[in-house]
């Protein structure tokens, strides 16, 4: 009798085990996931009765998206170019802004300047929501929505057009900067500590630096701020950062 109840409570210690887990590492209930009531933009017009409430349609469509690829004629998006082809069926509207960018390419013993630019590749994606410029329902063929991320929360993760005060995205960050600047860590070698690679290989996008490599947007991680992996003792950081 006690080894059956031992069982059985055990079994259910390992049932909301995986009940946990299992919601871990998922766009469902996170930051993205915008079936969430308070995502009242889905939940009106313009977006038409059957697109209202789901999670994955503002950034994407299985069919017919707005944004191709076309990479075969310069690696660009259609409408946006320098995009890259990193959005798969991209369906959001993508911002057209100039960003003032963040200018302080030097440690502090003034070594190994990264070259900066504006933003490219997938963090082009991130910023059609999150420079609050585009509404947040302008997909498909929606237009005339009002909801920008600049107003929705009070702004809480509205980043703007000046990415001056925030990390620099949007750069080359390989072996020769690293052999420059002594305070970052080679990225062709370091583990990257979220999969099996390097930081190269797990982190960069084409070798450059972007919004992914601190952000899952589909939180595949379960991590608070939708990051790729904890930064309990600033663990993210010194993934690239040494002392």
């Amino acid at each position: 009798m006690r080894f059956k109840s031992f069982f059985i409570a055990s079994s259910i210690v390992l049932g909301l085990t995986q009940l946990c887990y299992g919601q871990a590492g998922t766009i469902v209930g996170s930051k993205h996931d915008f079936s969430l009531a308070n995502n009242t933009w889905n939940f009106s017009t313009p977006v038409t009765a059957q697109l209202q409430g789901q999670i994955c349609r503002p950034c994407h469509a299985p069919h017919n998206s707005n944004i191709r690829d076309v990479a075969a004629i310069g690696g660009g998006y259609s409408n946006t170019p320098g995009a890259g082809s990193f959005g798969p069926l991209w369906d959001h509207t993508l911002s057209t802004q100039t960003y003032n960018i963040y200018s302080q390419g030097y440690n502090f013993w003034k070594e190994g300047a990264a070259t900066v630019g504006n933003p490219d590749g997938s963090s082009k994606l991130c910023l059609s929501c999150h420079d609050g410029t585009v509404a947040l329902a302008n997909f498909r063929t929606f237009a005339t929505a009002t909801t920008k991320m600049s107003t929705f929360n009070g702004g809480a993760s509205n980043l703007g057009t000046d990415l001056s005060t925030s990390h620099p995205i949007s750069f080359t960050y390989n072996t020769a900067l690293a052999t420059t600047d002594h305070k970052i860590w080679d990225p062709s070698s370091t583990p990257s500590g979220v999969h099996s690679g390097t930081i190269d290989a797990d982190m960069l996008e084409n070798g450059k630096l972007q919004c992914i490599s601190c952000h899952d947007a589909h939180n595949g991680a379960g991590v608070n701020r939708l990051l790729i992996k904890s930064n309990v003792g600033s663990a993210l950081c010194f993934t690239c950062h040494k002392l």
